[in-house]
């Protein structure tokens, strides 16, 4: 779940609300009302759908919020995704404000064993810097090995240095093979 919340009003315009979904990345924002209560979603599909930017929220959104309490169980989580055909909902607290987002990669993240987490972090960071899959992850207990074609020791450390930045890798090492020929650095 995504905390801390961010939110917009009914009033507020489908722009500011644009620019907000852009910033973050965020596929979706809950619609609050004045005692912060969901009375709408605003997707990046209904800014898509709506052809313009000039309205105010309340015109585009989706309604009414379906939103689950935050001790629901993830069985219904998911089956309220699933129902409904969205990416996320809000979850409420028991007087029905808005406490966090949950999301389809929440789910995901959640049914991954924490090694399939941190690889996929991992690939992702080295993905993004080669811009394609030149290199590989595997993780065992936390500890990464990164297997793939080097130019240098520079590419070696930044590899290593990229994976280290993903939050709960214990140790990052080069995969001691001919395709990574100098071995192991730490």
């Amino acid at each position: 779940m995504h905390r801390p919340i961010i939110a917009v009003r009914h009033d507020n315009t489908a722009r500011e609300a644009a620019l907000m979904l852009a910033e973050l990345g965020y596929a979706a924002l809950p619609v609050l009302d004045q005692n912060d209560r969901p009375i709408g979603v605003l997707t990046s599909g209904d800014l898509l759908r709506a052809g313009g930017l000039d309205d105010t929220v309340s015109a585009v959104m989706t309604t009414p919020a379906v939103s689950v309490p935050g001790g629901a169980a993830l069985a219904e989580v998911l089956s309220r995704l699933a129902t409904h055909g969205l990416r996320s909902l809000p979850v409420v607290d028991a007087g029905g404000r808005v406490v966090g987002m949950f999301s389809r990669g929440d789910a995901l993240r959640i049914m991954l064993t924490p090694d399939d987490t941190l690889a996929a972090g991992a690939q992702n960071r080295l993905d993004q810097y080669t811009g394609a899959r030149r290199w590989s992850v595997t993780v065992d207990e936390g500890d990464v090995t990164i297997s793939g074609r080097f130019t240098d020791e520079s590419e070696r450390r930044i590899a290593i240095a990229l994976t280290r930045t993903v939050p709960g890798i214990r140790t990052a090492t080069i995969a001691t093979t001919p395709a990574a020929a100098g071995g192991p650095v730490r």
